[in-house]
């Protein structure tokens, strides 16, 4: 029987993101600071132990981006379009393994320093996220190993790394997962298959095109800022660049509209849809043996993903203001029709009501904002039912997070290693400490930060109820907030 190992949990590193074409020079700044942190980080646990126990490394998702890395062209897939030879290939499996190589071959030195971690009888689980979706293929988990390989892990280093298609469950004490699937703007219609098993390629969502188009017109802004990617926040942006910019950034736009109604087009192609869900099942009843689940427990909590937003039409009509601009066509038109058509008093008593009632529409219809926030902060509250586990950790918001819920236990949002413009520094570099009982008892778990070269406990000053706790049974006063 192995040894009782503390877990170490991070997330969302995002190596790679300084790739993305035009990156600015804070962002570069931004993942280097990242990947500095993460080494001192690797190399500090490598050599000490708490209570003599080994450490299990999990990496929640997004270690890598393979979002914002161009690969123009491949001997066995060369650019096609126009499209493609401005932007790059799309995200795929051949795609997968170059974007990998040319990661990898930045980063080398970190990636000697998980090798180290591993050959010191420490573990390590990488969990595919989002941006690096793209390890669920095994031509790309593949490549992996020999780029680990290739920095230096020997067989026994790498026999103890692990690529993990969704969660890590250990009863009792922890559900891990990266948590995109939680999220309209991120997620995949069949999030095991996301990549046509015929062809590779990936039938993305509005994250990858936001980042594409909107991504190389702005660089300088935050991508993960997805909150934001709306038509009046970019327009906002534009017009306090200059008439130039503006156009630029119209086009940057429009090239995003037709992407997301592009991957809506490629959900209605019944064969492709069949591929991607018999491929789904099958690895989502792996999955469930691999991770001490039954299938059917497996699939309610497949089932409490968010459908992709470019499923739906309506959705996206909504998030891209469509409909506020047909009811503000609606309005110009009926307006000029009253003036045409009926005497001037009543033309304008006709435009008030018009007016009127276009304002109780919009009302009505509300603010549709792309959010992961809000369904990630519910599901651990609806997955504990399914599972015994009174700890939940996401990563994916970037947002550091201790949320006490009602049933008992504790959800935490493990946060982000990219001290980029969102979170800020402040709130980077932070990871959870979890540390399970010998005896069955109940777990201890932090929120922790790595700063001045050590793990300290995150400052609850942060006003987000972080603190260090015993599950279960903790009471709101043993929260901090």
């Amino acid at each position: 029987m192995p040894p009782l190992a503390n877990i170490l949990v991070v997330s969302d590193l995002h190596f790679g993101e300084e790739l993305l074409p035009g990156a600015s020079s804070e962002r570069r700044h931004a993942v280097d600071l990242g990947a500095s942190a993460f080494r001192e980080f690797l190399r500090y646990h490598t050599v000490r132990r708490r209570d003599g126990r080994p450490w299990r490394l999990v990496i929640a998702g997004d270690l890598f981006d393979f979002m914002s890395v161009f690969v123009g062209s491949l001997p066995e897939r060369p650019a096609k379009t126009a499209d493609e030879r401005r932007y790059g290939l799309g995200r795929g499996v051949m795609p997968g393994v170059e974007r990998l190589k040319q990661i990898c071959a930045i980063h080398r030195p970190l990636l000697a320093d998980l090798a180290a971690f591993a050959a010191a009888g420490h573990s390590v689980d990488i969990i595919v996220g989002n941006h690096d979706i793209e390890l669920l293929a095994p031509e790309v988990a593949a490549e992996l190993v020999r780029q680990l390989g290739l920095a230096g892990a020997t067989e026994r280093a790498l026999s103890r790394i692990s690529v993990v298609p969704w969660f890590i469950y250990i009863p009792g004490v922890v559900w891990i997962e990266h948590g995109h699937v939680y999220d309209e703007g991120c997620s995949f219609e069949f999030n095991l298959a996301p990549m046509d098993p015929k062809d590779g390629w990936l039938v993305y969502n509005a994250d990858y095109a936001a980042v594409r188009y909107l991504g190389s017109a702005v660089p300088d802004l935050d991508p993960h800022g997805i909150e934001e990617w709306s038509f009046w926040g970019y327009m906002r942006y534009a017009m306090g660049q200059g008439v130039g910019h503006m156009g630029k950034l119209w086009l940057a736009y429009g090239r995003f509209v037709k992407a997301l109604f592009s991957a809506r087009a490629l959900h209605r192609s019944f064969k492709r849809r069949d591929r991607r869900r018999r491929e789904h099942r099958a690895r989502l009843a792996h999955v469930a043996e691999q991770g001490g689940l039954s299938f059917e427990t497996a699939s309610a909590i497949d089932r409490l993903s968010r459908t992709p937003l470019t499923v739906s039409t309506r959705r996206l009509g909504r998030m891209l203001m469509l409909d506020r601009f047909g009811l503000g066509l609606g309005l110009v038109v009926t307006i000029i029709a009253l003036l045409v058509l009926v005497p001037v008093l009543w033309a304008l008593v006709g435009a008030v009501l018009a007016v009127l009632v276009v304002a109780g529409i919009t009302r009505w219809l509300g603010r549709h904002m792309v959010t992961s926030q809000l369904p990630m902060r519910a599901v651990p509250q609806r997955l504990r039912k399914f599972v015994d586990a009174p700890i939940v950790v996401f990563g994916h918001t970037h947002d550091p997070r201790w949320q006490r819920l009602r049933s008992g236990g504790v959800y935490i949002n493990c946060g982000t290693w990219l001290p980029a413009t969102r979170p800020g520094i402040r709130r980077s570099f932070t990871h959870v400490f979890l540390s399970p009982s010998a005896a069955g008892g109940a777990p201890v778990v932090e929120l922790r930060q790595w700063r001045e070269g050590t793990s300290q406990v995150f400052d609850a000053g942060a006003n987000i109820g972080a603190g260090v706790n015993t599950l279960p049974g903790f009471t709101l006063d043993q929260t901090g907030g």
